[in-house]
C-alpha cells in the first residue's frame, strides 16, 4: 500500500463516519510497515496536510451522541500546528478519543 492509498482511504471512511486520528497512526503503523516512531508521526502530519488541504475534510470532535460532530475554528495550517503540538505534549500515539477527529464540512454541519 502506498501513502496516497492511506490517504483516499480516509477520504472514503470520512463520507459515512469520522475519522480519528489514532486509525492514521495505525494505518501508517500496519498498512505502510513503518516502525519508527518519528516516521510515523511525519508520515502521518502528511496525511493529516493532504487530507485537510487537498480533500476539504474539517478538523474536529463528535459531538457525545455521535451523531453530529463540532468542527474546529482553524484553518487547515492551524489545524496541523495544533495536531502536532498536541502530539507532541501526549508523548506517544495517540488512542480512539485522544486529539483530534475528521470529518467532511457537510457532515461537519450537521
Amino acid at each position: 500500500m502506498k501513502l496516497n492509498d492511506v490517504v483516499l482511504d480516509f477520504v472514503e471512511e470520512s463520507h459515512d463516519d469520522h475519522v480519528g486520528l489514532w486509525e492514521i497512526v495505525r494505518a501508517v503503523r500496519e498498512d505502510l510497515g513503518v516502525s519508527d516512531n518519528a516516521e510515523v508521526r511525519r508520515l502521518t502530519l502528511e496525511v493529516v496536510a493532504s487530507l485537510l488541504r487537498e480533500h476539504g475534510l474539517v478538523a474536529g470532535k463528535p459531538t457525545p451522541d455521535w451523531r453530529g460532530f463540532v468542527p474546529w475554528p482553524l484553518s487547515p495550517e492551524e489545524a496541523e500546528r495544533r495536531i502536532e503540538e498536541e502530539w507532541a505534549a501526549l508523548g506517544r500515539d495517540p488512542n480512539l478519543w485522544e486529539i483530534v477527529w475528521f470529518d467532511t464540512p457537510q457532515r461537519a454541519g450537521d
